[in-house]
């Protein structure tokens, strides 16, 4: 467009200098044709600004590595009030926070389909929006801006790992029934773990009045967990510290890792739940189905990877004593750091080499199958 903009003010100037050397009035039209030219311009694209109509959509989902397809429609009718449409699309990646600009020009206006397939290195959440649309005259010399609210959302989904063997011990044998095969303290109200005698600082609800008249003493409530809740596998895509923080390849085999556990658990039947650190605050989807376990994955794609996991949360989560096996996956950068153990955690490190420790299981980035067999 800029090329053909120099020759239009090329041949602007020369008719004028021909006109003024020989004052032929063929010089004369011909410099009145050219100096009209953008104002009726300005005029048809106005005029085509307000017919002009344009559509996108996404295909939901794909596996990260393979092709997500946006199919463009853009359509004018008089044809002849525009000669091409550019379209300015905005792809952001808003679980990494990573943003990609890309021109499409649109020759054919008869609404037909147009498909372009964006390949992203990355899992997350994918917002895609119209930054702004120009329509172009026939002889691409002036161009009209047209507003475009449109967005979609779509997901790239982490690398999905079969054939995990993930052994959970005694919480294989959970169930959605709420028996509690082997109890354990939790924060289920419905559940009473134990009864004690009553301590300083023990909450009034908590206080069993029947027990508490018979032995003329008073008597406190402890509740226990159901098997519903069992098992938690906390997800941290902190990058940590400026010093060994943790890249976006490491953080997407976060992502692998976890989702590959929670899908192993639940082709064995067990139910589950995924929990994350989102701004400070913590979020968690129940996995009991296939069904719940896309809903699962698609929530996970909504945290922010700087987010990332505080080992003082923990604490402040409400019920997580609710859980009798949390499996933590992180990047080994921060793993490392995370003074977990005390809470007898699983931790999953992603780490560029194997290695191994009392809570630590060590996963190479490009060899997820370390996981088989292995008990948590």
């Amino acid at each position: 467009m800029t090329l053909k903009r120099i020759i239009y003010a090329i041949l602007l100037i020369a008719a004028a200098a021909v006109f003024v050397f020989t004052d032929s009035g063929a010089a004369l039209f011909l410099l009145c044709a050219l100096a009209l030219l953008p104002p009726v311009s300005f005029i048809l694209l106005a005029f085509a600004r307000r017919r002009i109509v344009f559509d996108f959509d996404t295909r939901s989902s794909c596996i990260r590595g393979g092709a997500l397809q946006i199919n463009f429609r853009a359509g004018v009718r008089p044809r002849f009030l525009v000669g091409c449409v550019k379209v300015t699309l905005l792809i952001e990646n808003t679980t990494f926070g990573k943003t990609l600009r890309r021109e499409f020009m649109f020759e054919d206006l008869s609404f037909a389909e147009h498909t372009f397939d964006y390949v992203g290195g990355d899992s997350g959440r994918i917002c895609v929006r119209v930054e702004k649309i120009r329509l172009i005259d026939v002889f691409g010399v002036c161009s009209l801006g047209a507003k475009c609210a449109k967005f979609t959302e779509s997901f790239v989904s982490p690398v999905l790992y079969e054939g995990l063997g993930i052994n959970l011990g005694a919480n294989r044998s959970a169930s959605l029934s709420g028996e509690t095969s082997l109890p354990q303290k939790g924060n289920d109200n419905t559940e009473i773990f134990n009864i004690r005698d009553y301590e300083a600082g023990d909450a009034p609800n908590r206080l069993h009045w029947k027990l508490s008249g018979k032995f003329d003493s008073l008597k406190t409530k402890e509740f226990g967990s159901t098997d519903e809740h069992r098992t938690l596998i906390l997800v941290d895509l902190g990058r940590g510290g400026r010093e060994n923080a943790a890249d976006d390849a490491a953080l997407n085999a976060v992502l692998d890792v976890a989702v590959s556990v929670s899908d192993s658990l639940k082709e064995d039947g067990c139910a589950h739940v995924i929990g994350w650190f989102d701004g400070g605050a913590f979020r968690r989807s129940e996995v009991t189905d296939a069904d719940s376990f896309v809903q699962a994955v698609y929530s996970l794609m909504s945290i922010k990877v700087d987010g990332g996991f505080d080992k003082s949360y923990l604490a402040k989560i409400n019920g997580y004593g609710f859980f009798t096996k949390i499996i933590y996956v992180a990047a080994a950068e921060q793993a490392e750091k995370t003074a977990l153990t005390p809470l007898g955690l699983t931790t999953i490190a992603i780490s560029s080499a194997a290695g191994g420790g009392d809570a630590l299981i060590y996963v190479p980035k490009d060899d997820v199958t370390a996981l088989t067999g292995c008990v948590l």
